[in-house]
């Protein structure tokens, strides 16, 4: 078996906005906010600008999601693409 890895850029909007879900058999999930721009917040489903992780500009930060474990984001206006790139699985 091989691990699989994929790597995407998420447009975050003003709504909850899903990142990514976790694989079969977990997956590491490393994301990286641009350094410009608005300030990324992260969390489940219900995530807000006030309940959320705050993202550090220019970063990069890394979660581990167990099997269909979800990660949400959202910015309090406009929008702000996020770089992530998610290995694991089986």
């Amino acid at each position: 078996r091989g691990v699989s890895i994929a790597a995407s850029t998420v447009t975050i909007t003003t709504s909850p906005t899903l990142i990514a879900t976790g694989l079969v058999g977990a997956s590491w999930l490393y994301i990286h906010a641009p350094a410009g721009g608005n300030t990324i917040f992260v969390g489940p489903s219900n995530v807000t600008t006030a309940t959320g992780l705050e993202l550090p500009k220019g970063e990069l930060h890394e979660f581990w999601l167990a099997e269909t474990d979800k990660l949400y984001g959202i910015v309090a206006t406009s929008t702000q693409p996020l770089m992530t790139m998610q290995s694991g699985g089986r």
